[in-house]
């Protein structure tokens, strides 16, 4: 077993702690890296890291095993540490009766998979902090979220009871959840062909959820979804769909100005709690930030909306400046807590904002920032900011130009910004993950594409070699993450595959071979080591650690699946070197699978923006001429700056490839200049269209099958 977690050298026959002892000197927990793990380390409750010391305990003592998975950001995992873990009579009688082990999911997203399972299959639904309770080999046979106190401590009488005198009945239990989960895993569901009518159906399904009220899906919270929104973007450039256009700049209007964004620091929260993106659950995850950054930067090129295209630079801004480590690596997360206190660091009382930037402009900015005296949070009397106010009243009501306005704010948001950091902060979560890393170079790198901004190459550059440098072994193989420089956890699915297409994205910017060279090894990996017998790719590689089954994902949840990223990657990779073989595996895929396609719905969003690239047309396009060139740098501008979602773009001197990107990337090879004047070759899959050194004409070539 692989303790890939865990420092701890922990003794199976150590003498028991008093509580007092675990309380001050801290519990097997002090020397991990993850923060979270590390907000648990004096809890009086014994906590063990996922580890062989654990693991080996339970089995030597016979005793269950309390699992509890969270991370540090994560609200409702801070309650039941005050209320719960830090209690003695609950540490008592834990230490006693059961071996705990405490998860960072952010660290082993294959285990949260694997026991989420077995609490949704219980429960009917799932969250955290997760709550499983397991028997010494690891079977689950009790689970849930958030457990109150005197909840808790009743339900952990129990379970021990049981345990000790209806032990056959127990596991019995656990041998069927097991069975359940092993079986789901391993279930195809073949269908005919991938065909455009597939997507087509997943397309009305996401029409048919849409709020025509608050925009974004229907429902009670709302979440983001920006794999959902890609997907129907890119859906909308290859038909035109203008029922699609009309949802797209709503959701992108209704989330820009609604209080899941951040207007004075930058950033989007995770979600909100109404209906009408207004009040947000406070924590800033690196994940939604980088999809969303790249959802309005690709949308403000489609729409023409300089103000999409600015909220998703301001997005990268606020990453840049706030969430990047020194080294180039990107933190995981902002905490939803600020002092003990859910969302007390952004919400302000009119009086504050005048404080701030004087009573002349206060009442003003306050009007336009949605600030009222009642106030829009938690009878406070203080409101989340949010900017969609009637512009042409306030400035009537004022006296004032409307176009003002906007002058007004970004003016004074320097100034709101430096007050608020006098506040007490949200924890920082410095936790450095692969495969979210991968999802912001990806980001910046199109920023790069839109801007010709160096500052986000930059950034992309350097995440990149940090995790090139640091979070691979000398086999190659990924490491999950890193905190202050210790690495931990294997690498999963999601950070081979993130990373390969935020290199790709890097490549095609920046026309490095190593970057190309370097997504097609982790590409390779996947291929040879995660592969699924049925179609698609398991969680984790084999021979590492698979706690009961080693687990597929084949839905999306805020990030795309693995899989689905996988796919994306093999076939722009295909596309981008000329070798088929990539292409042709995720074209098998998705044929396997086309069954589960056709009932899943935007459930598998990524699934389907892949299967829109393998229906086609899909282009491969080359510039082939020297970079200080004006006509290069035009021909780039068409190709790259649009972000086009119809294509991969690579850029060669005018000579053509090194001897190097040639070897990486043979359908580059006798891509050059003609007659001294640089030129596009725009292929789909070995089929090219006549080479071109007219900008219109490349235009026309790169939107062959397309409308935007």
């Amino acid at each position: 077993m692989n303790d890939a977690t865990s420092n701890t050298a922990s003794s199976d026959a150590e003498s028991p702690r008093s509580i007092a002892d675990i309380r001050r000197d801290g519990n097997h927990l002090k020397d991990e890296p993850s923060l979270y793990l590390q907000q648990h380390a004096h809890n009086p409750i014994d906590w063990y890291p996922w580890s062989e010391a654990a693991l080996r305990r339970a089995r030597a003592e016979d005793k269950p095993i309390f699992l509890s998975i969270g991370y540090s950001s994560c609200h409702w995992c801070h309650v039941m540490e005050h209320e719960v873990f830090e209690k003695d009579d609950v540490a008592e009688y834990m230490n006693e009766h059961f071996v705990c082990i405490k998860v960072d999911r952010e660290e082993r997203p294959d285990l949260d998979a694997v026991y989420m399972d077995a609490v949704q299959m219980i429960t009917g639904g799932g969250g955290w902090p997760m709550s499983v309770f397991l028997t010494p080999e690891l079977r689950p046979f009790f689970g849930g979220t958030y457990i109150p106190h005197a909840k808790f401590l009743e339900l952990c009488r129990q379970i021990s009871q049981v345990f000790a005198t209806r032990r056959e009945a127990l596991e019995q239990q656990a041998a069927e959840i097991t069975a359940r989960i092993t079986g789901q895993n391993l279930t195809t569901t073949p269908g005919g062909k991938l065909t455009a009518e597939i997507i087509d159906k997943a397309v009305t399904s996401g029409k048919q959820s849409f709020d025509e009220t608050h925009a974004g899906f229907s429902q009670q919270q709302k979440f983001p979804t920006p794999v959902r929104w890609q997907f129907l973007l890119h859906r909308f450039r290859k038909t035109g769909d203008e029922e699609l256009a009309r949802m797209i700049v709503a959701t992108c209007e209704a989330m820009a100005g609604g209080g899941i964004y951040d207007h004075v620091g930058g950033g989007f929260h995770r979600y909100t709690v109404d209906p009408a993106w207004t009040v947000p659950h406070f924590e800033k995850m690196l994940y939604d930030n980088a999809q969303l950054a790249g959802l309005y930067l690709e949308a403000g090129v489609v729409f023409g909306r300089k103000d999409f295209t600015a909220l998703g630079l301001d997005v990268l801004d606020f990453l840049l400046r706030e969430m990047q480590d020194e080294r180039g690596g990107f933190y995981s997360s902002f905490d939803a807590d600020s002092g003990g206190h859910e969302g007390t660091y952004y919400i302000w009382s009119r009086d504050e904002i005048s404080a701030v930037v004087g009573d002349e402009d206060g009442p003003v900015l306050a009007d336009l920032l949605g600030v009222d005296a009642r106030g829009n949070f938690e009878r406070s009397g203080k409101s989340v900011l949010t900017r969609r106010a009637d512009r042409e009243q306030i400035a009537r009501e004022h006296e004032r130009e409307p176009e003002s306005l906007d002058v007004l704010f970004e003016r004074h948001r320097e100034n709101l910004r430096r007050q608020r950091d006098q506040r007490t902060p949200p924890g920082l979560d410095r936790k450095i993950i692969t495969s979210w890393n991968g999802l912001t170079i990806a980001a910046l790198a199109q920023a790069h594409a839109v801007t010709g901004r160096p500052e986000y190459l930059d950034g992309a550059r350097r995440a990149a070699d940090l995790l090139l440098r640091e979070h691979r072994d000398d086999t190659g193989r990924l490491r999950r993450a890193s905190s202050d420089g210790r690495a931990a956890g294997l690498g999963i699915l999601d950070d081979y595959a993130f990373l390969a297409d935020g290199l790709l994205e890097l490549y095609q910017v920046c026309g490095e071979a190593r970057y190309l060279e370097a997504a097609g090894g982790l590409l390779e990996t996947v291929r040879t080591d995660f592969v699924h017998p049925s179609g698609g790719y398991f969680l984790t590689a084999e021979g590492d650690e698979a706690p009961l089954a080693r687990h597929v994902e084949y839905f999306d949840s805020v990030i795309p699946s693995g899989n689905a990223a996988v796919l994306g990657g093999l076939i722009r990779y295909g596309a981008i070197t000329g070798r088929t073989e990539f292409h042709d595996e995720a074209r098998r895929c998705l044929d396997a699978w086309s069954g589960l396609l056709e009932r899943a719905g935007l459930e598998m969003a990524g699934w389907f923006d892949a299967a829109g690239k393998v229906i086609g047309p899909y282009h491969d396009v080359v510039i082939a001429g020297d970079r200080d060139d004006p006509l290069t740098a035009e021909l780039r501008a068409i190709a790259v700056a649009t972000l086009p979602a119809s294509a991969v773009v690579s850029q060669v001197p005018a000579t053509g490839p090194d001897a190097r990107l040639a070897e990486i990337a043979p359908a580059l090879i006798g891509k050059t200049s003609r007659r001294g004047r640089p030129v596009a070759y725009v292929c789909d899959f070995g089929v090219c269209q006549a080479p071109t050194s007219d900008p219109v004409q490349l235009r026309e070539q790169l939107l062959a099958g397309w409308q935007r």
